[in-house]
């Protein structure tokens, strides 16, 4: 293994009802198909708290800002095979407030390796989530407890 240093993450499950079920946001990069299906994530950046990056992340990758609430569902450490990184993953579930559209488009606005990226956002209901890329699908059961 090249690296052993730990990188700290974020993720994020963000869920809203739609009257019949509940429904997990996901995206798809517009240029990287090959990375597949995604929910919102990143980095935690230096002096940065785990709570304040994963506001940042959320709004930086999906435009989105207001929640009902937030609940941290867990914390491990996950090894990117592919980058031969161990990645410590925060990982939370969001409720959507405000009304969201069926399907987006949004481009990254930050300064990061994102900067600039497309996104392709839709909703999925949380019992047919596909399979997500990097595992990312660890922690759907949590949404359940």
């Amino acid at each position: 293994m090249k690296n052993k240093t730990t990188i700290i993450k974020v993720m994020a499950y963000i869920t809203r009802f739609d009257g019949h079920h509940t429904e997990l946001l996901v995206c798809e990069h517009k240029d990287y198909p090959e990375a597949g299906v995604q929910v919102p994530a990143g980095t935690v950046e230096e002096g940065e708290t785990i709570e304040e990056a994963l506001y940042r992340e959320v709004k930086e990758e999906s435009g989105l800002m207001e929640f009902l609430s937030v609940t941290k569902l867990k914390t491990y450490v996950y090894h990117h095979e592919g980058k031969s990184q161990y990645h410590e993953r925060h990982v939370f579930h969001l409720e959507v407030q405000e009304e969201t559209a069926e399907r987006w488009e949004y481009k990254v606005n930050s300064e990061g390796e994102d900067a600039g990226l497309v996104f392709f956002y839709y909703w999925v209901p949380v019992g047919a989530v596909p399979k997500l890329a990097a595992n990312q699908d660890d922690c759907i059961n949590q949404l359940f407890l």
